[in-house]
């Protein structure tokens, strides 16, 4: 199955975590086939704290939409990650955006994520890595709909592209076993 995952960083090294995290996330046998470019993004909600670097990834998996929320928050874990103030500061968040089946509910886990079109961080690198997918269309077309009807949303969020997002040691697309 695929996903989209949002993946963030604002304490320590950022680039460093996120690099860490799509090493552990294809350690647990989720696969990266695709990433956007690294961006820099103002913070949201809980203002007082560092800006962050966030990518996209598309991942493959055969775990269901539960079990992948357990291992990012695996990974989330074994880098430290501790939640002192709500939307505050983290050294990784793992997200799941979009799932290639669409429609997700439950106690523990909403896909869509319910803020995905309210964030610049999300919305920029998610458009950069779908634009070509073949996964994902109703998701462009919503996020692409967003930036242009619902521009003044976005006042006060600052988004910067920084450079091409580039792994080593990491084989991107799915495995066979």
């Amino acid at each position: 199955m695929k996903y989209l995952l949002s993946i963030g960083s604002n304490i320590g090294c950022g680039m460093k975590n996120l690099k860490k995290a799509v090493t552990m996330l294809e350690e647990r046998s989720i696969f990266v086939d695709e990433c956007s470019s690294v961006y820099c993004s103002s913070p949201v909600d809980y203002l007082s704290q560092a800006d962050f670097m966030n990518v996209s990834v598309i991942a493959e998996t055969e775990f269901s939409p539960e079990d992948l929320l357990k291992k990012l928050k695996e990974v989330e874990n074994e880098m430290g990650r501790v939640k002192t103030i709500e939307k505050g500061p983290r050294n990784i968040d793992l997200d799941i955006v979009f799932w290639e089946h669409g429609v997700h509910s439950s106690k523990n886990l909403t896909i869509p994520h319910k803020e995905a079109s309210k964030r610049l961080f999300v919305i920029f690198p998610t458009l950069e890595i779908i634009e070509n997918s073949e996964h994902f269309e109703n998701e462009k077309r919503e996020l692409q709909t967003v930036l242009e009807v619902e521009k003044d949303r976005f006042t006060g969020q600052r988004i910067e592209k920084l450079c091409p997002f580039i792994m080593e040691n990491v084989t991107y697309g799915w495995k066979d076993s």
